[in-house]
């Protein structure tokens, strides 16, 4: 065996989005309860404003020529706010959760957020989503607080937990 992942993490480029696309619907579909964006109004985005936006990034995993795993860095342009980066989209296909590729997908983000010169990274993870929890956890994060009913979905209001990791 030769030690090296199955899968590469790059960032996505303009000729990557009509791999993103479905990938992204699908995760919508799937979890709306894991995103802020809903499936009924991320038909009609424009996703191709995503990818190659600086100071952020949104991460492709690629696995068997295939798009597999994303998520993306948000960084606000404004003076007051630009050494926050805010993890966001994260989603792994099924086929490919439970063997590492969250966590090393989240461990680029947050590289690139350093690189970035970044002093905090930001997220939200929706309260019962315990996966996310223990990945985000797992990555050094640390709860700060809750911010309660923060997404509907259906007839449900759903807490975030909000979360924070240093990197300075």
């Amino acid at each position: 065996m030769s030690g090296r992942a199955p899968w590469l993490i790059r960032p996505l480029r303009q000729e990557d989005l009509p791999l993103y696309r479905p990938l992204r619907m699908q995760a919508l579909r799937d979890h709306p309860e894991a995103f802020g964006a809903a499936y009924e109004d991320e038909g009609t985005t424009d996703m191709s404003r995503r990818i190659g936006q600086r100071p952020g990034v949104t991460l492709g995993g690629f696995a068997q020529h295939q798009l597999v795993a994303t998520g993306g860095l948000t960084v606000s342009p404004r003076i007051k706010l630009r050494h926050k980066g805010h993890i966001v989209g994260v989603y792994v296909a099924p086929p490919w959760r439970g063997t590492g590729l969250a966590r090393a997908l989240t461990e680029a983000l947050i590289a690139h957020a350093r690189a970035q010169g970044l002093a905090v990274l930001t997220l939200s993870v929706t309260v019962g989503n315990e996966a996310a929890r223990r990945l985000y956890l797992g990555a050094g994060f640390t709860v700060y607080g809750v911010e309660p009913r923060s997404l509907r979905v259906g007839d449900a209001l759903l807490d975030e937990e909000l979360m924070a990791l240093p990197l300075d």
